[in-house]
């Protein structure tokens, strides 16, 4: 053999020796695992179960390796304890509650939790519901009456009672208190069973809607605003902040009122991994018609506003892989 054949042997030997060596380390190269977690969210008649279910969809689709299943349950306080007890990745919960986790204030849930925030959803402003016919015109004219004041361990159940605190309603003792859901208040506020019901949710929900919209009754929301607004913000610092039910937003609604609300917000742990979460973000907003699907709102929604609509006290806990989202588009620093 000449001298050409034998360095092309040889460097044909070399090619397939490099070849087998990076075919070696590409198979012990380890295949990422996959990251399986529960959203929880709420009862199944709100806005966050099915929008639960929806992020989960768009995770499954495209985040690789990761998937999220939506879980029902009674809500924000009942999140608040299975997120920071390690039963679930991603928690629904209120803006004020990020903050009040981390110094150990959430009712119910005397330890500090490192819990983060993902992002912000919407505003949720509170209804207090009533019909024609019951007599009630005020929030102060509940006393006496059968009032829903939510399920329980609901952030709806925590709101009716700051409010009804800060007016100096005792529910114990003032009220007829029933513990239901925004599905179960419905029917029985249909069938006469309660004179009126709190519920603290996106607008529209889909159980109000169905109340605004039964033939033969009108559904009245009571004004919350004024020095009864203000007295209830003062009283309850950091949770409130005034809005309004605008006219059309549900049917028979043919005026804007007056009402207070807080923020829905995601929550996770801190141990959450950062470049999930941060991927889990890029889906979310890159597939927001899939959540338009179950909220109206998922169109409206921009990064701006995901972080510009919480607390200042909640920014403050933001999860390292939002932290880097948001940065990436502008709306931080």
């Amino acid at each position: 053999m000449n001298k050409r054949g034998s360095m092309a042997i040889a460097a044909a030997a070399l090619i397939l020796a490099v070849a087998m060596v990076f075919a070696a380390g590409a198979a012990e190269q380890p295949k990422q695992e996959k990251f399986s977690f529960s959203i929880v969210t709420g009862g199944t008649g709100g806005v966050w179960y099915p929008l639960g279910g929806a992020i989960g969809g768009v995770i499954g689709k495209n985040v690789p390796d990761t998937e999220a299943t939506s879980e029902a349950t009674t809500a924000a306080i009942d999140n608040m304890k299975l997120l920071g007890a390690g039963k679930a990745g991603m928690a629904f919960a209120y803006d004020y509650h990020v903050g009040w986790a981390n110094d150990g204030k959430v009712p119910g849930i005397p330890a500090k939790h490192n819990i983060r925030l993902v992002m912000g959803f919407y505003e949720q402003p509170l209804h207090i519901v009533t019909k024609e016919g019951t007599g009630i015109a005020s929030v102060m004219q509940l006393k006496g009456k059968r009032v829903s004041v939510g399920a329980p361990n609901s952030g709806t159940e925590e709101q009716a009672d700051y409010v009804l605190k800060a007016l100096g309603i005792d529910w114990n003792k003032d009220i007829k208190k029933e513990k239901l859901g925004a599905g179960e208040s419905v029917s029985a506020l249909k069938d006469g069973k309660i004179d009126a019901f709190f519920w603290s949710g996106a607008v529209p929900t889909a159980s109000i809607i169905d109340m605004a919209s039964t033939p033969g009754t009108r559904m009245v929301l009571l004004p919350v605003g004024g020095e009864t607004a203000e007295k209830i913000i003062k009283v309850n610092p950091g949770v409130f902040h005034k809005t309004i039910f605008q006219k059309g937003s549900y049917s028979g609604v043919d005026r804007d009122i007056e009402a207070i609300a807080i923020t829905a917000v995601l929550q996770a742990l801190d141990t959450f991994p950062e470049d999930r979460l941060y991927r889990i973000l890029q889906a979310i907003f890159d597939h927001k018609a899939e959540l338009a699907a179950v909220w109206k709102g998922a169109n409206a929604l921009t990064p701006q506003k995901a972080v510009g609509q919480v607390t200042p006290d909640a920014l403050k806990y933001l999860h390292p892989g939002a932290r880097k989202f948001f940065k990436e588009k502008g709306v931080l620093k």
